[in-house]
């Protein structure tokens, strides 16, 4: 019996502060997305310049220190790694504060501070999702192990949407709604205590994230955990490279990972950006002119489109009152929310499905639906573009796991090293978000710049055809 316990006998408290940790990092996974449309409003820069956010995050956060992450692991044991992980992530979230001081001196040195901060938050992430990720796996038997990380990754997408409700609430909604040009305008003093406002906003937010980390820190750091590591598991890295480098399952495995990853968060990082310009936030709040009140700032926004307009019923019924939309930012982040409410129901109508249809069939069906949805975002006007931008996202929900497991069929004991490599695939979205905020500085419509994930789509679906198919048509 105590063999096919998920949760095995005197580590309940241990595993609940693991699954804890799946909550923590999706939270500023998906707040930092919002900060694209936040740094552009505030400091007036380009697309291109605020994806380098992204390529902070995922090219030098994840990409560069995956491999770190996972010897430190092996030298030492899974909790230090789970501790050096959360406090990068706290130190990195604290680091705000001295990057909006710098504010006061230079607004891009600011910036060029926040992006370091961001970069220490993001490695600390990568450290921890490789050691949450292993520790959880290890922590009881071997033939649960699988039902007991799925277990704990369920709180993932829940950590996902609270990110961007804390951005919508404590930050967008903060932001002033004068346009670039407008703020070119002003005094350099007037524009400074406008700047030093939204700062501290977004710096208040990511500052008490650190600051709960840390008493998330001190809390494992004071429980008995099973002393867990990989000592003694000798890995041949040039052996393992060779071989995995001639697999062509693999190999095409981790390319579709890159333009998954890459496709994902290139279109999460633009919602806001997209439905701004589709559905024209800032034309609908000039027409009230400077001196609307609060609430006909909330009826004008909540009222542009039925389906945002049904989200804040129902949010008002509940009595959650503070996702009302209050700037243009927060009304187009209703819509991220949304994407993220419809990508995790597809994600358990897509495994439900799985019962009943192959997984490379939905896998390529879904991924040709997100090129049409895309191509819908690209030339549709209005309500419709920025419907099949939400479709994009239901099309997303299966594609991670799927091409993952696909990769790593077969692999044995190069799994580990495999696994690594899948992960490193998350540079994808640092390429493919600079890719479109470029398309969208040079042809001056985010629109367009949605050919990029279409484009991304494409390849997964080539992948699933002819790649995908074969290797689990072999395996029966």
């Amino acid at each position: 019996m105590e063999s096919n316990r998920i949760i095995p006998k005197g580590i309940l408290f241990p595993f609940v502060l693991l699954t804890t940790l799946f909550f923590a990092w999706a939270v500023p996974n998906n707040l930092t997305d919002t900060m694209l449309a936040a740094f552009k409003r505030i400091m007036s820069i380009s697309d291109s310049k605020t994806a380098w956010i992204q390529v902070v995050c995922y090219l030098l956060g994840y990409g560069c220190c995956a491999i770190p992450g996972a010897l430190f692991i092996k030298r030492y044991t899974y909790k230090s790694g789970v501790m050096l992980g959360l406090g990068l992530y706290a130190f990195g979230a604290l680091l705000f504060y001295p990057a909006m001081l710098c504010s006061e001196i230079n607004i891009e040195f600011s910036f060029f501070m926040y992006l370091l901060a961001i970069f220490v938050l993001f490695a600390g992430l990568s450290v921890l999702e490789t050691s949450t990720n292993s520790y959880v796996l290890a922590i009881g038997p071997e033939n649960t192990a699988t039902r007991r990380l799925n277990l704990s990754q369920a709180f993932n997408p829940f950590g996902a949407i609270t990110g961007v409700v804390i951005s919508q609430i404590f930050i967008l909604s903060q932001l002033n709604m004068m346009t670039a040009s407008e703020r070119s305008q002003l005094p350099a003093n007037e524009l400074a205590a406008i700047q030093g406002q939204e700062l501290n906003a977004v710096t208040t937010a990511y500052v008490v994230l650190g600051l709960v980390m840390l008493v998330l820190l001190v809390a494992i750091w004071l429980t008995k955990m099973p002393n867990l590591s990989e000592k003694g598991e000798k890995v041949e890295f040039g052996a393992t490279f060779r071989r995995l480098i001639k697999n062509k399952n693999y190999v095409w495995g981790v390319v579709a990972q890159f333009f998954y990853v890459g496709a994902q968060i290139a279109v999460w990082s633009f919602v806001i950006r997209y439905a701004m310009q589709q559905l024209d936030f800032d034309g609908v709040l000039a027409s009230l002119g400077n001196t609307a009140s609060a609430d006909a700032v909330v009826d004008a926004l909540r009222n542009v489109e039925p389906v945002s307009a049904a989200f804040y019923n129902g949010c008002e019924w509940l009595g959650l009152n503070d996702l009302l939309p209050r700037t243009a930012e927060q009304a187009a982040a209703t819509y991220y929310i949304m994407s993220l409410i419809l990508f995790v129901a597809m994600r358990f109508l897509c495994t439900g499905m799985m019962k009943y249809v192959k997984a490379y069939k939905l896998l390529i069906g879904l991924a040709i639906l997100a090129v049409l949805c895309c191509l819908g975002a690209m030339f549709g006007k209005g309500h419709f573009g920025v419907y099949c931008l939400m479709g994009i996202s239901g099309c997303m929900s299966l594609m991670f796991p799927t091409i993952y497991g696909f990769g790593l069929t077969g692999l044995g004991e190069d799994t580990k090293i495999g696994g690594s490599g899948m992960v490193m695939a998350i540079a994808g979205a640092a390429v493919l978000t600079q890719i479109q905020g470029i398309v969208s500085d040079q042809t001056g419509s985010i629109m367009t710049a949605y050919i990029v994930p279409a484009i991304a789509f494409a390849v997964i679906a080539y992948y699933g055809y002819f790649v995908a198919k074969k290797q689990e048509l072999s395996t029966k």
